[in-house]
């Protein structure tokens, strides 16, 4: 089961889906089916907290899916990741919500030791969310320093909390596509169609290869 925020992230499932159903789910197109003897429903067309979490919540009252991997980009909070590399997300953040906790949801052990197993390349840490762009470095270093973040988007941790609520495994590859500062705008421009179908690559390869 995976869940794709944009229609460039799908990349190669476009060519390797056999499909079994094309439809609708809460007005996002959505295609259903079979990579590597695995059944696959593949999503996209959703942005931001509130939209990731309806998405997330109707994927599972529809397909009861044993776990989900959510593919896409971020920026890079960690001072030493560089556009193009790869982020697995261990735990996820929501950096805007304010408490008197600070609440993590930690990803699926299975799903980052099957990862693990076969990329050597990919950077495991923190991943942290908010409805906001991150785009000067001095918010960047403060959620450095607060979470110890690799990188941050706007969608994770709100999806990582409804599969943790529905008992669901859950974990987010995602690819660097700025660097959180001031010209992040920029380069998410010039980087998103050139990398953004990456970690959808890797996903159909250990689907195909019958390692997840």
């Amino acid at each position: 089961m995976l869940l794709l925020a944009f229609e460039e992230i799908i990349g190669v499932f476009r060519e390797m889906l056999p499909l079994l159903e094309n439809g609708e789910l809460v007005k996002r197109n959505f295609s259903r089916g079979i990579v590597g003897g695995n059944e696959v429903v593949t999503i996209y067309g959703f942005v931001g907290k509130v939209e990731s979490a309806m998405i997330a919540q109707a994927i599972i009252d529809k397909f009861r899916p044993s776990y989900i991997i959510h593919c896409g980009s971020a920026g890079a909070i960690h001072p030493q990741l560089k556009i193009g590399d790869l982020v697995c997300g261990t735990v996820f953040y929501e950096h805007d919500f304010q408490s008197y906790t600070t609440l993590k949801i930690e990803s699926s052990s299975k799903l980052l030791e099957k990862i693990s197993d076969v990329y050597d390349k990919i950077n495991f840490g923190p991943i942290v969310s908010g409805d906001v762009i991150v785009s000067d470095r001095e918010t960047k270093t403060k959620l450095y320093e607060k979470y110890g973040a690799f990188a941050v988007d706007m969608d994770s941790a709100a999806i990582a909390k409804v599969c943790y609520q529905n008992g669901v495994e859950f974990c987010a590859l995602k690819v660097i596509v700025d660097t959180s500062e001031e010209q992040a705008q920029i380069e998410y421009e010039q980087n998103f169609r050139k990398f953004s179908s990456l970690p959808s690559a890797i996903i159909s390869e250990l689907l195909d290869k019958h390692l997840l």
